[in-house]
């Protein structure tokens, strides 16, 4: 392992605790956070319902997860298309970043029209 992959390794397990800790402890608490976006302007941004998503694939509740956000269930493999390219090459590929960013926008935007 490279020394300089360390603190990415810890910075994606600190992640990781932290989002198994909000899942599985303080949402059950009825401890959410809510969307600033959606706060301020009653729409839903592309993120809403990431949480909810998490948690259900976590489950084992695929379906239900597709459901929440099927935008991110599009984006998946992409993402993680991403993540082997900059593991493997080690740099993002730019032009498949800024397309998946500008799905993602327009899903945000789809998702408020249509209102899914």
């Amino acid at each position: 392992m490279r020394s300089g992959n360390k603190g990415l390794y810890r910075a994606g397990a600190a992640w990781i605790c932290a989002g198994l800790l909000y899942g599985y402890v303080l949402i059950p608490l009825g401890l959410r956070i809510p969307c600033p976006f959606r706060a301020v302007t009653g729409l839903r941004c592309p993120g809403c319902g990431v949480t909810d998503f998490c948690l259900a694939v976590l489950h084992g509740r695929f379906w239900e997860a597709w459901h929440y956000n099927w935008g991110l269930a599009v984006a998946l493999p992409v993402l993680g298309w991403l993540a082997w390219h900059r593991a493997r090459r080690g740099c993002w590929d730019r032009r498949v970043s800024l397309a998946l960013a500008a799905a993602l926008l327009a899903w945000g935007v789809i998702r408020n029209i249509a209102g899914l």
